[in-house]
């Protein structure tokens, strides 16, 4: 009965964690992505976001990576690619204006900010030094975006994560 309570709970867990090498495997939404290994904690809460955090440090809100199925992204009426394309590239688009200038405002100031893609997958990064915020989003893929968010990993450390992807 045990064993069978065990399998129902992972069944519905869209997560899985593997050990390799000096990272760990992070299976979510279908997605690989690799962690730096060894986090003190890893949390999940299966709300509408999906949220997962991996942490570590025991000091609050230190060392912290959280992965996020983004629903609420305010994209000013447009398609998720192409806002991030406009808050990227200053160009005028089909967006709402004051949608593009809030993100840039809350996402680029003093961070470094670009893309990353490969195949059918797109990555769109706006990285700080005390945070960095990376939203993934593939064609084909039920219109998801993947929200990735640390606040201690560089950027060098970030584009490891997305391994599987580049």
């Amino acid at each position: 009965m045990k064993t069978l309570f065990v399998f129902m709970i992972m069944s519905i867990i869209p997560l899985s964690l593997w050990a390799s090498g000096n990272d760990l495997r992070v299976v979510y939404g279908e997605l690989d992505f690799y962690i730096p290994s060894n986090p003190s904690v890893i949390g999940y809460l299966g709300t509408d976001s999906e949220i997962l955090i991996a942490k570590y440090s025991d000091e609050p809100g230190k060392s912290i990576i959280g992965f996020s199925l983004d629903k609420e992204v305010n994209t000013g009426g447009c398609g998720p690619r192409v806002f991030f394309k406009s808050v990227l590239g200053k160009d005028a688009s089909e967006c709402d204006e004051e949608a593009v200038e809030s993100f840039r405002y809350v996402f680029m100031k003093n961070r470094d900010s670009g893309t990353w893609r490969s195949g059918n997958k797109e990555i769109f990064y706006f990285i700080g030094s005390d945070k960095s915020t990376v939203f993934l989003l593939e064609e084909g893929f039920g219109n998801k975006t993947y929200k990735i968010e640390s606040n201690f990993l560089s950027k060098k450390e970030i584009k490891k994560i997305f391994a599987s992807h580049l």
